[in-house]
C-alpha cells in the first residue's frame, strides 16, 4: 500500500508540472473513466497478485462530494498454479475531493465492494467488502483528467463462512488504478437547465415483469412513447406502452361450463396470451432542478391483453361464445402506479432517463399481483407548453 502511494504522489507530481491550465472539477459535472488496475490478494485467499481492468461512471453532487460506481475485472491463478480464477468487483463510493489549485485535485474514497470469485471450488464465492483509498486528478484540458487511485478493501474474515480459505480475524485485498476520465460540463455549471414550461416527446423501452396464476414472473420487452409537459417542479405524464412476449404467455380462467383444464379437473379453461397494452396518466415531481435529479410520482393506467386465445376444443358455438365473453371481460382492468427514477439532463431540449415503475394488482385479471417495469429512454423539447400574454393599448 505505502508504495503504490509513494508512486500515486510521484506521477502527481510529474502530470502536474505538465499539465496545461484547466478548470478542477465543478459540481454537477459527470465522470466517465476507464482505467487499468494491479491487484494484491490477501495471503490467505493463495490468489497470486494480477492485473485487471474496469470502467467507472461518477456524479459530482458539489465542487467537494462525488458519487461514483465503478466495475473491475481481472484473471489470476492460485498460487500453486493450478486453477484460473477470475474475480469480478462492483463498488460504491464516495468521493472527497480537495482542489490543489486549477490544475489537480487529491480525494479520499469510502464505500462498499462486491468481489465475485470464480465457478470453481474452492474459489466459488462471493465476498463483500468495505473499501476505503486515496487517489489525485490531473486535468489535461477542461474535459480529459488523468486519474490515479491507490485502495484497500477489507473484511472480518471469520463471520464468512462462505470465503474458501483459513482465515483470521480479517483480510483484506489492495487496488491501485490508473486511467483518464472524460468530463460532461454542463454549460450553466451548478444551476442546472432552464426546463420550466416545456413539452417533451419521448421514447423509452426496457423489461416488463409479470406473472399470470399458472406460470411465475417472467421478463419480456417493453417500448412506448410518451409526453411530458413540464411545470416549476411538477410535470403531467402521459404514456403510451406495449408489451411483447417472448412466448405466450398461459392462464386459466374460471369457467362453470368446463369439465377440466391443464391443471385439473373441475370448472376452468386454459387461456394464452402474447402481448399486453398499457394507457397511463399522471403526474412527476422534479425536486432539485440539477443536472442528475431523481424523479418520482404516480397516476392511473388501463392495461390490457391483446387477442387472449381461450382453449375450447370440443365446444359447441354457444359455449365458446360464452367462454370468449368470461376471457374478455378478464383482459382488460384499470390500475393505479408509482414511480421513480433518476434523469440526466444533457442540455434544455434533450434529456435521457431510466425508472422503475409498479402497477397495483387486480381482482379477475389475466395478469394476477403486481407488474414491475425497469425502462430507460429520451426526451426531446419540441417547444414551450406555455404561451406569452400580449396585451395591446
Amino acid at each position: 500500500m505505502k508504495r503504490l502511494i509513494h508512486l500515486l504522489v510521484g506521477i502527481v507530481s510529474v502530470a502536474a508540472v505538465a499539465a496545461s491550465p484547466a478548470v478542477a472539477q465543478k459540481s454537477q459535472s459527470i465522470e466517465f473513466a476507464g482505467f487499468g488496475s494491479y491487484w494484491r490478494f490477501d495471503h490467505l485467499f493463495f490468489l497470486k497478485n494480477s492485473l485487471g481492468g474496469g470502467a467507472r461512471i461518477a456524479y459530482a453532487w458539489s465542487d467537494r462530494l462525488s458519487i461514483e460506481v465503478a466495475g473491475d475485472f481481472t484473471n489470476t491463478v492460485d498460487s500453486a498454479s493450478t486453477q484460473n480464477v477470475s474475480v469480478s468487483t462492483v463498488s460504491g463510493n464516495l468521493v472527497f475531493n480537495f482542489p490543489m489549485g486549477d490544475k489537480a485535485t487529491l480525494y479520499a474514497t469510502g464505500g462498499v465492494s462486491r468481489l465475485v470469485f470464480g465457478t470453481t471450488a474452492p474459489y466459488d464465492f462471493t465476498d463483500n467488502m468495505i473499501n476505503g483509498g486515496l487517489g489525485a486528478r490531473v486535468f489535461l484540458s477542461q474535459h480529459l483528467a488523468l486519474r490515479l487511485d491507490a485502495r484497500a478493501m477489507y473484511n472480518r474474515g471469520n463471520r464468512d463462512p462462505l470465503n474458501p480459505t483459513p482465515r483470521g480475524t480479517w483480510t483484506g485485498q489492495v487496488q491501485g488504478g490508473a486511467g483518464l476520465s472524460y468530463y460532461f460540463i454542463p454549460p450553466q455549471q451548478g444551476r442546472g437547465f432552464n426546463r420550466q414550461y416545456q413539452w417533451y416527446w419521448g421514447a423509452q423501452g426496457g423489461a416488463f415483469i409479470s406473472k399470470t396464476n399458472t406460470q411465475p414472473y417472467v421478463y419480456d420487452p417493453i417500448v412506448g412513447g410518451h409526453w411530458l409537459i413540464t411545470a416549476r417542479r411538477t410535470a403531467l405524464y402521459v404514456a403510451y406502452e406495449q408489451a411483447l412476449f417472448l412466448s405466450d404467455a398461459q392462464a386459466v380462467i374460471f369457467d362453470p361450463g368446463s369439465s377440466g383444464c391443464s391443471i385439473g379437473n373441475g370448472p376452468c379453461r386454459d387461456v394464452s396470451f402474447h402481448d399486453v397494452r398499457r394507457l397511463m396518466f399522471g403526474v412527476l415531481a422534479f425536486p432539485t432542478q440539477k443536472i442528475i435529479e431523481p424523479f418520482a410520482g404516480g397516476g392511473f393506467a388501463i392495461m390490457q391483453v391483446l387477442n387472449p386465445v381461450v382453449d375450447c376444443s370440443g365446444c359447441t358455438t354457444s359455449e365458446f361464445q360464452q367462454a370468449d365473453d368470461r376471457v374478455n371481460d378478464q383482459a382488460s382492468k384499470a390500475f393505479f402506479w408509482l414511480m421513480g427514477g433518476l434523469q440526466i439532463n444533457y442540455s434544455s431540449k434533450l434529456n435521457v432517463f431510466a425508472h422503475y415503475l409498479l402497477t397495483s394488482s387486480a381482482s379477475n385479471f389475466l395478469l394476477q399481483s403486481n407488474t414491475h417495469t425497469l425502462q430507460g429512454g429520451v426526451r426531446i423539447s419540441f417547444g414551450t407548453s406555455k404561451e406569452g400574454i400580449t396585451e395591446r393599448h
